[in-house]
């Protein structure tokens, strides 16, 4: 009995009992289903924070205390966020060892209402001193706004092409940045200068009752810290030479975003527990019903045996049957989850509060077939002790259909 044979019998043996073989088939779908689905999930939040960390390009940042979350938020979720120090704060931190550059920045928000063309982050950077954007703008061969001009992030698409309505003022859209797949992607950036003439207007007015100075506005201090610097005790410094009563606090670039890194740490060690279970019920589930068959089949493997199919080819009938099975699972499971990811991207990205989903071609497919792997070893495990059992019992038990 050639190999052929072997899978020709395994095949109409699984196509026999449609039931059982498809619940089967259901057990290592979930397992793949799930492996790939965690995996994207997962590795796209650590390379959403990775992304954000690097695009930010500073090693320190100066916020107000209260506003450290929402600033987190902001750069790693793209939520919106609104908050400001006095910039005469600038001069005594600049002045601190280590300091190699900084530059403020300050963050509005503009609404969702027929006064503004899209509900977005705005941000305000001085070109003086900007070590973030400019490094942008020239990766995209962007040429530095003047006032009245925005540059828009890659997802941002205006009404009318080549501008943009804040607040009831219409501004001219000189560039679009390539896509990050940071929340860099849903912000518009201008010069304070811009910056005031939003605040300035009657509509920010009736929005928020004040018009503040933006010139005098600060909503994070961004900082380069000197080659081979700690920037970890540049911030220490920075923080004991601040009053304790001052509004403003210094973090490390990671440690702003330290619990979302936590969290996604979090995420992994409950992924791999899950997955982990998983794993086990399957192999439970899957070695209960192959036993189970496997008893009610011995007459048809005594009547193998006594045409003078060898044991090793038994055996190797019930493995086929496992791995058939494991290779049915773990493929439909693995595409049901990437064509799940792709078209409902979007709608997890929402859900789950990440930047975006991972959806590379390749790493969709090397994750894929990793899932069919798993789902191939765990159908082997689970059969292999009804095959080895198939091999040991003698001739004359299994046609009696003795229980193995």
């Amino acid at each position: 009995m050639n190999s052929s044979i072997i899978q020709t019998i395994a095949i109409k043996n699984l196509n026999r009992r449609p039931v059982r073989t498809w619940c089967m088939i259901f057990f290592t779908f979930i397992l793949s289903c799930s492996l790939f689905f965690t995996t994207v999930l997962v590795d796209s939040m650590k390379n959403g924070l990775e992304k954000t960390v690097n695009r930010l390009g500073a090693d320190i940042i100066v916020v107000p205390k209260e506003y450290e979350r929402n600033m987190a938020d902001s750069l790693f979720l793209g939520e919106l966020c609104s908050f400001s120090f006095d910039k005469s704060w600038i001069k005594p931190i600049s002045e601190i060892d280590g300091i190699r550059e900084i530059t403020p920045q300050l963050y509005m928000k503009s609404l969702a209402a027929g006064c503004c063309s899209a509900e977005t982050q705005l941000i305000a950077f001085d070109p003086q001193t900007d070590f973030i954007v400019s490094a942008w703008l020239s990766e995209n061969n962007i040429k530095m706004p003047k006032f009245g001009e925005v540059i828009i992030g890659h997802l941002i698409s205006p009404e009318n092409p080549g501008e943009i309505r804040f607040f009831d003022r219409t501004y001219k859209v000189i560039g679009k940045l390539d896509r990050t797949g940071s929340n860099y992607d849903t912000c518009v950036f201008m010069t304070y200068e811009t910056a005031k003439d939003i605040m300035g207007s009657e509509r920010w007015y009736e929005a928020f009752y004040e018009n503040p100075d933006a010139e005098n506005l600060v909503s994070s201090l961004l900082i380069r810290t000197e080659e081979g610097a700690d920037a970890k005790q540049i911030a220490r410094s920075i923080n004991y030479s601040l009053a304790k009563d001052s509004p403003i606090a210094a973090y490390t670039a990671n440690g702003i975003m330290a619990d979302a890194m936590k969290n996604v740490n979090n995420m992994t060690g409950y992924s791999t527990v899950l997955i982990g279970l998983i794993f086990i019920l399957v192999v439970v589930a899957l070695f209960s019903i192959f036993t189970i068959t496997i008893n009610e089949r011995t007459r048809e493997f005594g009547i193998y045996s006594a045409l003078g199919t060898p044991d090793r080819k038994l055996s190797g009938i019930v493995l086929t049957e496992g791995l058939l099975i494991g290779l049915a699972g773990g493929l439909i499971g693995a595409v049901f989850a990437a064509a799940g990811t792709v078209i409902f991207g979007n709608t997890i990205v929402v859900l789950m509060e990440i930047p975006e989903l991972n959806v590379n071609p390749i790493f969709l497919t090397v994750l894929g077939l990793k899932c069919i792997v798993l789902a191939l070893v765990v159908s082997a495990l689970s059969s292999l002790y009804s095959a080895w059992k198939v091999s040991r019992v003698s001739l004359d038990g299994l046609i009696k259909g003795e229980e193995l």
